[in-house]
């Protein structure tokens, strides 16, 4: 039942020198996360020490409701001590060869949240992904639980003091390599005015006259309503008159704000909410960002480090979106600090890794690879979270979606999601032939990671937590099912209506992780998959044969269709929180967007522009007016959304 830590101890104990690295095709996913992580070495030398001292204790809770266990959090400890294992000198020991290898392989864990350990049958469960396909193609991509489970989880949803302070390095080496100062902003560039990422003069902004970080300017979001020039500009957009243009060259003073948001290829756009009271007092606690193009390979090689890269290496188009839901008294301050600090935290990770890879004698296949990612994923929420300014109450929700190349990676903590959409554009015009109407799909969404959740209602009870249900949820539904917790600073009990998140450390305390659910999908094979419907679709159409009804003669048919290219598969990405899920479908979201991206103004029955700042908007409106009807005006949640193309131009 403890298999991973029978093996630490036995590497452990038969090693008697400094680990050192091996390198076999099993091991190279991991060996980068140990040698060049100082809080991996560190919950390792600390989970040696917990082993070597102390047998393993109960799970369970005892008379007092709490765990007979070390303060120490396992999931940290247990991956760690896998990438411990990774590292050791195994040369002499076959058995500690064999227990390397074994868990290696069975450190991924399941999307359903399955763990290795004991079930308490005797039954052992192991780390596995699941092979998922979605309902409109049958694209199959995959997905684990980066969270360990409960059954080797001693701990709780709150990092140790120890990880929290190694985090706290990562995290300021990360900044400093991308030319960030601690707060996220670039340095002796940063004024109290644009120190927020929703004000219009932030300096990350795009055409602000200021330098990017070296991955890049990311795309931030501009209130569409409250925000007056940002409402104007949007106006003249959609209708492009000429009228429009003139008042845009007497505006002298005011820079075009939307070019900061969003472009032909990607957006993002944002509205505050309103929880009663004066509408100056609101504060809008949701973040998004569009970072097209991510250049993460930059971060390193800008530092000069150890792990530069080759400048003239071929990079592979890559992205980066998210949206980023804050709740609580200070809910802002975490969303606020999460997406200032995850493109260079994450790209240092990648460029890192990147370098490591290319400068080994051993190749790493795709799967490998796309496991090390999603290790990197794991690891930058974990530390995202131990460092976030969450005290003395604050969260948010972290929904973030990754392109490199022709691979999607997308990590999920709360109940903000992502989407990723297929868009097939009509052949009508090309081929002179009737063909189809335009054809939108959602292939991928992430799930709400919600408290009533069989595995997540199980974790937050395990960790001495109590699930509310709403009286009639079970039969019906309806409601928000949540975590109660207690609130340090009313000291009254709240609810948490989501059982994963970054921050919340009270939530935390019974069992509110901030480990993401983590997919990757292939874009090659989602191109495959739809082309070869499509054309068969296509062959059959083609060997139909037409009855003259006069006489009842079968007529030959023309035999001709639209034969579809990759061209003609676009896919895109929506990240959004929950101010706008809750009140629009899925589909209608992933419909307007493809127009907003994909539809030009001549296809347009309204004759109006459409680009993917004036779908966004449009959502955001509807969204907004679902919640006028629902709550009457008493209450609006806030509202945030991020797209994308994601192209391979």
């Amino acid at each position: 039942a403890r298999s991973s830590i029978k093996c630490s101890t036995l590497i452990f104990s038969c090693t008697k020198q400094p680990p050192r690295p091996f390198f076999t095709s099993s091991a190279s996913t991991l060996i980068y996360q140990y040698q060049t992580h100082p809080s991996l070495q560190m919950r390792s030398l600390q989970m040696m020490r917990q082993i070597s001292s102390s047998p393993v204790t109960s799970n369970r809770p005892n008379k007092n409701n709490t765990k007979e266990t070390s303060s120490s959090k396992k999931r940290f400890g247990s991956f760690a001590s896998r990438a411990f294992v990774a590292t050791a000198t195994v040369s002499t020991s076959c058995a500690a060869y064999y227990c390397a290898t074994a868990l290696l392989f069975s450190s991924v864990a399941s999307v359903n949240g399955d763990a290795a350990g004991n079930d308490g049958d005797g039954k052992k469960e192991l780390f596995n992904t699941e092979t998922k396909k979605d309902d409109t193609y049958g694209i199959e991509y995959v997905g684990f639980d980066s969270y360990i489970g409960v059954n080797l989880d001693d701990g709780t949803g709150v990092a140790t003091k120890e990880v929290k302070a190694a985090s706290a390095e990562v995290v300021s080496r990360a900044l400093d390599a991308a030319g960030l100062d601690e707060t996220g902003m670039m340095k002796g560039g940063s004024t109290a005015e644009d120190y927020i990422t929703l004000h219009p003069s932030h300096a990350h902004r795009i055409a602000k006259g200021v330098a990017c970080p070296v991955y890049g300017c990311p795309f931030l979001p501009l209130d569409v309503h409250y925000d007056q020039d940002v409402k104007t500009e949007l106006e003249n957009m959609r209708k492009d008159s000429p009228a429009a243009e003139e008042e845009k060259e007497h505006r002298e003073n005011i820079p075009l704000l939307l070019n900061t948001s969003g472009s032909e290829k990607a957006a993002t756009l944002t509205l505050i909410g309103y929880k009663g009271g004066n509408l100056d007092s609101q504060i809008n606690q949701d973040r998004a960002l569009a970072l097209t193009p991510y250049s993460y390979w930059n971060i390193n090689s800008s530092s000069g480090g150890e792990f530069s890269s080759d400048s003239s290496t071929v990079r592979p188009v890559a992205r980066l979106i998210g949206a980023f839901d804050g709740h609580a008294k200070f809910g802002e301050k975490v969303s606020e600090y999460v997406v200032k600090t995850l493109p260079a935290l994450l790209g240092s990770k990648l460029a890192e890794y990147d370098a490591k890879s290319s400068a080994g004698n051993h190749e790493v296949d795709d799967q490998q690879r796309d496991i090390a990612i999603g290790k990197i994923l794991h690891d930058t929420f974990l530390e995202l979270d131990a460092t976030s300014p969450a005290e003395p109450s604050g969260g948010c929700t972290a929904s973030a979606l990754l392109q490199i190349g022709t691979k999607i990676y997308v990590a999920n903590a709360g109940d903000s999601r992502s989407f990723v959409g297929v868009h097939i554009a009509p052949k009508t015009q090309s081929t002179g032939l009737d063909s189809d109407k335009p054809t939108t799909a959602i292939i991928f969404g992430t799930r709400e990671d919600k408290a009533h959740l069989h595995k997540e209602r199980l974790r937050v009870e395990h960790m001495g937590g109590t699930v509310y249900l709403p009286n009639g949820f079970l039969e019906t539904g309806k409601g928000t099912t949540r975590v109660l917790y207690q609130d340090p600073t009313t000291g009254s009990t709240s609810g948490l209506a989501m059982s994963r998140s970054i921050g919340d450390w009270d939530a935390g305390e019974v069992g509110v992780i901030p480990d993401p659910l983590i997919d990757i999908l292939d874009m090659k094979e989602i191109k495959k998959r739809v082309l070869d419907i499509l054309n068969e679709s296509c062959e059959d159409k083609s060997n139909e044969v037409e009855i003259d009804p006069a006489s009842g003669e079968s007529l030959p048919s023309n035999g001709q269709c639209a034969t579809y290219t990759e061209k003609d598969v676009k896919i895109f990405a929506i990240s959004a929180t929950d101010g706008l899920l809750d009140y629009l479908p899925e589909q209608t979201i992933v419909n307007h967007i493809a127009k907003g991206l994909y539809e030009t103004a001549s296809a347009n029955s309204e004759g109006e522009n459409s680009n993917p700042l004036l779908a966004s908007s449009d959502l955001i409106y509807a969204a907004a007016q679902g919640w006028q009807e629902d709550k009457g005006g008493r209450y609006r949640d806030d509202i945030a959304i991020a797209v994308a193309d994601l192209g391979l131009e």
